[in-house]
């Protein structure tokens, strides 16, 4: 079940983690690396960082190659349009490197990285695919009061756990910070309150998709119950501005259960595994 360039990748169960996901396919990609994994992929970054095309920033130059391999996952752009967008923000010194299957690190291996994260995570690719497909369908609207939020929450929990996302977008006209409060009903703690700068979206940032990401705020808040309570359990997002009026509320609900489910720890750990296996596997045929 293990990939031999990332041994330790499979029995890696992610556990800290940045509440704001400033680069969002970057952030929560390396959270879910193993310490060994981790080092390796630091030291590709930074050999890379000084490769990337004018106008463009590494950070963002990785997050948009990021976006790219991820809608070649969902079979949304070609292997060439692929590439193409990778070639638009890195050298081709670094092209170079991204086709050599020698290298640890390689377009096929980073593949295989992000589609364990997607494993590990699929309620923020929810979160993502569905921004995507709003704004590929025209039907990216920002509500009445410039503002967009969706959530994101497992319909089951397992072992009193569970990963909520949030995405925000302010469609005002100036930045502002905002008031983010999650009430988890008999959860540990009940309420939850992030005050977080919100910037304003730009049009020309909600066309490409690392654009709507960057553009939107993007928290990643861990929820907990303790071990007596099971059975369905609301909880409740409600988004607040500087002036302390409500822009937003929302109620989503989980069911805590004991037992394995799609998205419970194990059968993520295992899925994770598998997609692992399973791309090593295709590159070898």
């Amino acid at each position: 079940m293990r990939s031999n360039k990332f041994p330790l990748l499979s029995l890696h169960a992610p556990t800290l983690h940045e509440s704001i996901l400033n680069r969002v396919l970057t952030d929560v990609l390396v959270a879910h690396l193993d310490p060994e994994t981790a080092g390796s992929w630091d030291d590709w970054v930074a050999s890379i960082s000084s490769n990337v095309r004018e106008g463009h920033t590494p950070d963002a130059a990785l997050e948009h190659m990021l976006a790219a391999l991820h809608l070649h996952s969902r079979e949304l752009i070609t292997s060439e349009e692929m590439m193409s967008e990778i070639k638009s923000v890195y050298k081709l010194s670094v092209i170079d490197k991204l086709t050599d299957t020698s290298l640890k690190m390689n377009i096929v291996s980073i593949q295989s990285l992000l589609a364990h994260t997607r494993a590990w995570q699929p309620g923020l690719f929810r979160l993502i695919d569905r921004l995507h497909d709003a704004s590929r369908n025209g039907e990216l609207r920002l509500s009445e009061n410039n503002w967009r939020t969706d959530l994101d929450l497992p319909p089951r929990s397992s072992d009193g756990q569970s990963d909520l996302f949030v995405m925000v977008h302010n469609g005002g006209d100036k930045d502002m910070t905002i008031e983010v409060e999650i009430v988890t009903a008999h959860g540990e703690p009940e309420v939850q309150t992030f005050r977080v700068p919100c910037k304003r979206t730009k049009t020309k940032e909600i066309v490409t998709l690392d654009g709507l990401l960057d553009a939107a705020l993007v928290l990643w808040i861990g929820l907990a119950w303790p071990s007596t309570v099971s059975g369905p359990h609301p909880v409740q997002v409600t988004i607040n501005g500087e002036d302390g009026n409500t822009l937003s509320s929302t109620i989503v609900q989980t069911t805590l259960t004991s037992s394995l489910h799609p998205e419970s720890a194990g059968v993520r750990m295992a899925d994770a595994a598998e997609e692992v296996r399973r791309l090593a596997l295709s590159v070898s045929e």
